[in-house]
């Protein structure tokens, strides 16, 4: 299976797999009090004291789950608004989409007490009006990167603005949403994880599952077309099943942009033309992202701990100037 790192698929998904597994190990014991491996295979093991044991168990383990779940939903997110669009700049952070389910939350957060049933509901609602928005205003037919990205700007801007003035009237609650609109997993545990695990899962495995229809979408609509394809039909169900995913995860984290923009473009370099492998192998640099961008986020301010959110625009903003230099290139080329 050839691709443009030259490495066996195996391998790219072996090395994936290890990282990935020695980040888990480095979560359960990172953190303002470190836990050392003997101390944490105990603990693993039904031992340890009362402390580590609510330390692993409680806190870093779901934290953990939550963390590469969370990557994994954004990187499928990622790829395949970019894969169904043809559009190598789309991202859930980069069309509005983020922006307008945080706004969505903080809404019904500062006019309501709701229950934490709704809030996957109202992100969901306000991801979908800010993807909407962004592709209309791009122009439905007409989706170049640079027109998306400014479109997605706008919306950005104008529910970003929409939810400044929001926290301005929120009261007391202002300072928790002010740290939770920067994006972090601080706090959630084994509820958060419970709550927005079907919002995950299921269309996770959905997007998995209809592998070849995605292929077929990667083609020019016509041939697509003559192959069987219902091209409109299909584009719109795989862009649901992303905003769904992508606004979902808003409702417990926070926004956190550029892992579904990061994580497809580093994927798609190592599998080449095997696009079966794009949703998966993206699912898997997602979590690691995302979980990197955690554990440093416990430790570069200790003993004080950064929003998760910062580290990943940290990252992807100056792959994004990339991108867009990159993109132009070719264009005028």
């Amino acid at each position: 299976m050839a691709n443009q790192t030259n490495v066996p698929l195996y391998r790219v998904y072996g090395t994936a797999v290890l990282v990935l597994s020695i980040l888990f190990v480095l979560g359960l014991m990172a953190g303002s009090r470190w836990v050392s491996p003997s101390s944490l295979w105990a603990v693993l093991n039904g031992g340890g004291d009362i402390l580590t044991k609510v330390s692993v168990m409680e806190l870093r383990l779901p934290r953990n789950l939550l963390g590469m779940l969370g990557g994994a939903a954004l990187g499928m997110a990622g790829a395949v608004m970019q894969g169904v669009t043809r559009n190598p700049l789309a991202s859930p952070g980069l069309t509005g989409v983020i922006a307008c389910a945080a706004l969505a939350v903080v809404s019904l957060r500062t006019l309501a007490n709701p229950d934490a049933f709704w809030l996957p509901l109202m992100a969901l609602a306000g991801g979908f009006l800010g993807g909407a928005l962004t592709f209309v205003i791009a122009g439905r037919r007409q989706l170049q990167p640079e027109r998306v990205v400014l479109a997605g700007i706008a919306v950005t801007s104008l529910a970003t603005a929409v939810t400044t003035g929001l926290l301005l009237v929120s009261g007391a609650e202002a300072a928790e949403l002010y740290y939770w609109l920067a994006g972090s997993l601080m706090g959630r545990g084994w509820v958060q994880l419970e709550l927005v695990l079907p919002w995950l899962v299921l269309p996770m495995a959905a997007l998995l599952a209809m592998h070849r229809p995605f292929k077929l979408l990667q083609l020019d609509d016509d041939l697509a077309l003559a192959m069987g394809l219902a091209v409109g039909r299909w584009r719109l169900i795989f862009l649901l099943l992303a905003l769904l995913i992508a606004a979902a995860l808003v409702a417990f984290t926070g926004p956190i942009v550029f892992i579904g923009l990061v994580a497809p473009h580093i994927a798609k370099r190592m599998i080449g033309s095997e696009i079966k492998h794009w949703l998966p192998l993206t699912a898997l640099l997602g979590a690691l992202l995302l979980l990197s961008a955690d554990i440093l986020a416990r430790q570069l301010a200790f003993p004080q701990e950064l929003p998760v959110g910062m580290l990943t625009a940290l990252i992807g903003a100056p792959w994004l100037i990339y991108l867009l230099n990159t993109t132009k290139s070719v264009r005028s080329a």
